[in-house]
């Protein structure tokens, strides 16, 4: 899940003891009279109109009836008459985050841009200033002020997860992982602690953030053709065996979200029938990808492929591959859970003028078996294929499958990084042309 920690927390600004008197307004505001203490307060700053703690008081007090809009501009009040920098500091971090309960993000981050430019503000309460500025959508002011390192000695669980969040939207990767792994070391001491689905969200978040290489190999028989579910060669009508690997580097880090990697794919296939159509080909590719959006899992790539043999071929292609699902990886709080996935795949060969198609669509249920690492999903699907290659260019099929997922690699803050999973499909033609339907099992290793 996309973690959706708040900045509740900071609430707490608001009712630090600011004022140590205990009558009239200040009476009502403590008995949680917030109206009549509002009142009070506006009365008494009639003959007292530059004493900061009573535009303070005033600010709180509207802060407690909704009124954010109007505590800003009381705190702004208190601090322009207040002279201690410790008040100043206070009422300005106040005045930010009311702006912050307003709407008005845009009004809050000028105040913390006017703190910055004033260090003796910032000085005080570093850390609180950092987390209203998160709250404010001001990333670049909350790192800026995280850098002094000394306040991470005052981190809370909340308050580090708050800052590795926004240090990933940043693109401070390290930071980030740094942050997440001591909000959940800080999780050890919570007497409310996370749930496992929120420490697995946490744990996925670091593994993300720390993959520089990524690997997958594939091993697959077909009694269609080539399986063609992680390469772009033409799917011919017989059985056939394709061996492949690809090795990726990212460039950058996570760029929250939209990460850009080279790679390069090898494929070999083996037709095993003695009219085979086509000869057995080598295959390779060397090219970047792109992941432009970072809620979607949407990759866009170019290409250049390279024969290996005789038989393979030289090409330049783009692609594009879309992916999703939900029940992909271990649930918690549960032993079986349903497992959906979608997965959607175009290419194109510009010398050989060919198109490849494969949208898959996937629906079961997931059951966990011993330690949760071994997933077993029965599974129902739909696949269409296009070849523009072929005189039948489209196909359609449907039919059930079987997958056994093994998980590996984990640590106590980090989710598991590799897998291994056997998976068999029966498929049968529905439309189209005969690589339809069939036999396919295939052995996949990712890390």
């Amino acid at each position: 899940m996309r973690n959706a920690y708040t900045l509740a927390a900071l609430v707490c600004i608001l009712s630090t003891p600011v004022y140590g008197q205990n009558d009239g307004p200040f009476a009502d505001y403590d008995a949680g009279r917030f109206q009549q203490a509002e009142s009070g307060a506006e009365d008494a700053l009639e003959t007292d109109g530059q004493n900061p703690v009573l535009w303070a008081l005033l600010a709180e007090a509207r802060a407690k009836v909704g009124d954010h809009a109007n505590a800003a501009q009381a705190f702004a009040r208190a601090s322009q008459f207040a002279s201690d920098i410790d008040a100043r500091s206070y009422y300005m971090r106040a005045q930010a985050l009311q702006l912050v309960n307003a709407g008005q993000h845009a009004e809050a981050r000028t105040i913390i841009a006017a703190a910055l430019a004033e260090p003796s503000l910032t000085a005080v309460d570093t850390l609180d200033w950092a987390m209203v500025a998160i709250a404010a959508k001001d990333d670049a002011a909350a790192q800026q002020l995280l850098d002094d390192e000394s306040v991470y000695q005052g981190f809370t669980r909340q308050t580090a997860l708050d800052a590795a969040y926004s240090a990933k939207r940043r693109g401070l990767d390290k930071r980030a992982v740094r942050f997440f792994e001591r909000g959940l070391v800080l999780d050890e001491t919570e007497t409310e602690r996370l749930s496992d689905e929120e420490r697995e969200a946490i744990r996925r978040e670091v593994r993300e953030l720390t993959r520089d290489w990524s690997f997958i190999g594939q091993v697959s028989y077909s009694t269609s053709g080539r399986s063609n579910t992680l390469g772009a060669l033409p799917q011919d009508d017989q059985r056939a065996i394709q061996v492949g690997a690809e090795i990726s580097r990212r460039i950058g880090g996570w760029r929250n979200g939209r990460p850009f990697s080279v790679f390069g794919r090898v494929y070999h296939s083996e037709f095993l029938d003695d009219d085979a159509f086509a000869d057995d080909a080598t295959q390779g590719w060397v090219g970047v990808r792109y992941k432009p959006f970072s809620a979607l899992n949407l990759n866009v790539e170019g290409s250049r492929l390279i024969g290996l043999d005789r038989d393979g071929i030289d090409d330049w292609s783009v692609r594009a591959a879309i992916s999703g699902g939900e029940g992909i990886e271990p649930e918690f709080g549960t032993s079986d859970w349903s497992y959906s996935q979608f997965y959607g795949d175009i290419s194109y060969l510009f010398d050989n003028d060919v198109t490849y198609g494969i949208a898959e669509g996937r629906y079961g249920r997931a059951f966990a078996l011993g330690n949760r690492s071994t997933i077993l999903t029965p599974y129902g699907f739909v696949r269409a294929g296009l070849d523009t290659g072929r005189v039948e260019e489209g196909s359609l099929g449907a039919g059930g499958g079987l997958a056994l997922r093994y998980w590996f690699d984990e640590t106590d803050t980090t989710a598991w990084r590799g897998f291994i999973e056997f998976d068999i499909q029966a498929r049968e033609r529905i439309a189209g042309d005969r690589s339809a339907g069939g036999i396919i099992a295939s052995i996949t290793v990712g890390r």
